[in-house]
């Protein structure tokens, strides 16, 4: 039962894929979310010499102070944040952020706000606490962002936290910072804490601009990442930025859990935010043009006149672009299964009728699975 209620649709589609891929079978992988990319050069190199100049032992609880301290410094400078070490938490990948600081505020019947699509963990780990998810509906017109008066009207006396995803996965939204401060005061005023899921923001097209929440809100929780910015999934580091008691109630629970991020992952990590300008850059152009290699080639296939989206690595298109009678859900299984075609249906993300594809994969790739696409599907 327990297993059912957290496997993450994500998760177990792109294992379904690496597991046929293993075997020797062609697939093209829209489901991962993983930027197809080497570690960067001057992480490797970094991490090559402290591993020949010093012992991996076991790290500080809290993460690595040189990682704390430039952690800090990097939200500061970058998005206009006043965090200290006192505030950071350095986390093995930001999905144990967001699970420690659920475990610490929630107890059982409390609501957690989540505006759908939402990433499909924030309503599953809701449950392992026993708290109740309560999804907030958008509108792909209004580029599914969360309105004030969606807000309000799902306002109850249960309510206790707002998880906000800015860039959004999975539907690339990119939020301005009038909108943030228009939803971060009426949490303000209701006594509701945020969560705010940023480890999208470097990762940002088209020149636009990202806006943290921790420079907008002081009770607020920032989540924040190595493996999409810097390209470091495999690595496994997060961030958390938050007020000092939460910090130290986090960095308590870690102590008595996961006891931290691996040291030489924590070497990565400072390897990467000491070159995050020519890193994150590095992975943007590159994602940048698998966007716009990926989306004109569907707009073309497919005869779509779909919008690019502003951030994150995915594209959350509607079934109906597909011609097919097929829900979301009927249509991946049969792409999977009978074509080796691996994307996520939108009901996962708390939308049915759309499917989120990842546009990873190299140029090439993504051109050969949506020919590959075009050709299951009936004409």
């Amino acid at each position: 039962m327990l297993k059912e209620q957290i496997t993450s649709a994500t998760v177990a589609i792109n294992s379904m894929a690496l597991e046929k891929k293993a075997r020797g079978e062609t697939v093209y992988n829209f489901a991962g979310g993983d930027p197809i990319l080497p570690s960067h050069p001057l992480v490797v190199e970094e991490v090559g010499r402290a591993l020949q100049s010093q012992l991996v032992l076991y790290p500080p609880v809290a993460g690595i102070l040189e990682l704390r301290e430039l952690a800090a410094r990097w939200m500061n400078e970058e998005y206009n944040c006043a965090y200290t070490v006192d505030n950071t938490l350095v986390t093995a990948g930001g999905k144990f952020a967001l699970f420690a600081a659920c475990q610490i505020l929630l107890k059982e019947g409390d609501d957690v706000l989540i505006p759908a699509p939402y990433w499909v963990s924030y309503p599953q780990i809701a449950k392992l606490f026993k708290a109740n998810p309560v999804v907030l509906p958008t509108e792909e017109t209004n580029q599914w962002k969360l309105t004030p008066e969606t807000l309000k009207k799902h306002l109850t006396a249960r309510s206790k936290i707002l998880i906000l995803n800015s860039a959004g996965n999975p539907s690339g939204n990119l939020y301005t910072k009038e909108e943030l401060q228009a939803l971060l005061l009426i949490a303000k005023e209701a006594g509701i804490f945020v969560i705010s899921d940023e480890v999208y923001s470097q990762i940002v097209y088209d020149d636009k601009e990202f806006f943290s929440c921790g420079a907008l809100l002081d009770q607020v929780l920032v989540i924040q990442s190595c493996s999409k910015n810097f390209a470091m999934t495999g690595w496994r580091v997060g961030f958390a930025f938050g007020p000092k008691d939460l910090i130290r109630s986090m960095i308590a629970l870690q102590g008595q859990s996961t006891t931290g991020a691996s040291t030489v992952s924590q070497w990565a990590a400072l390897a990467a935010l000491k070159n995050h300008d020519e890193i994150a850059l590095s992975v943007r152009s590159t994602m940048q043009k698998r966007r716009d290699v990926f989306m004109d080639t569907f707009n073309e296939l497919f005869q779509c006149q779909l919008e690019k989206p502003a951030a994150a690595l995915y594209a959350f298109t509607p079934v109906s672009a597909l011609k097919t009678t097929l829900t979301c859900s009927e249509l991946c299984t049969e792409l999977m299964a009978k074509s080796n075609i691996a994307a996520v249906p939108g009901s996962a993300f708390g939308c049915g009728g759309y499917i989120r594809w990842a546009f990873a994969e190299e140029e090439h790739v993504l051109r050969q699975g949506l020919l590959a696409l075009r050709e299951a599907l009936p004409r």
